[in-house]
């Protein structure tokens, strides 16, 4: 399985509005997460609309 912020890399890397993503690291094992999230299937419908959702309603009114 995928951790969250492996998905949550993977969704922002599925976004035509993103040509390139800088997560931040504090582990090794965190960058190696960052670098495998790539390798990831990509999200399907549902779980892109559901994370959009989570992010127009709570992240966005902050960005």
């Amino acid at each position: 399985g995928a951790t969250m912020a492996q998905l949550a890399l993977r969704w922002i890397l599925m976004s035509d509005a993103v040509t390139c993503a800088i997560p931040g690291a504090k582990t090794p094992a965190q960058a190696v997460d960052n670098v495998t999230a790539g390798d990831l299937p990509p999200l399907d419908d549902e779980a892109m609309a559901t994370v959009r959702d989570v992010y127009d309603r709570l992240i966005r009114p902050h960005v």
